[in-house]
């Protein structure tokens, strides 16, 4: 007797986000953007000039350092604004939170736990980002 070895028909799932969890907020959950090559690159394009102007500042006067202090936050609002799909289970000022109010009006240290989880997403290590 023959046993076939015909090819499953089982289909491949995969989701472009992936649910996390808040650590500092119970309840609170974020959908993460998982990066796609072509993803990757249109983030790699729009963080380069914000990364090599902050370095570039960071070595000069108060002024300078001023300047690359607001590049690091232009570049954490980008990261969070390409990265967070959905934010549930928070409610800023009686509002359901989206990426824009919890920018706008909302805790900075969960702001802080949700770029944590996009670049841990993305992979994208601190060389990396310097490299890019």
């Amino acid at each position: 007797m023959m046993k076939s070895t015909s090819p499953s028909h089982k289909e491949c799932c995969y989701s472009s986000i992936v649910w996390h969890e808040s650590a500092l907020c119970p309840g609170v959950h974020f959908a993460i953007r998982r990066c796609s090559l072509a993803q990757r690159i249109e983030l790699t394009q729009r963080t380069r000039e914000l990364t090599l102007k902050n370095e570039f500042l960071r070595a000069g006067d108060a002024a300078d350092q001023l300047e690359a202090s607001l590049s690091d936050l232009l570049a954490r609002k980008l990261y969070l604004e390409w990265g967070l799909a959905e934010i549930k289970g928070l409610l800023i000022d009686a509002q359901p939170a989206n990426v824009n109010l919890l920018v706008e009006k909302g805790p900075e240290d969960l702001v802080d736990e949700a770029i944590s989880m996009i670049r841990s997403e993305t992979a994208l290590d601190e060389q990396e980002r310097k490299n890019s």
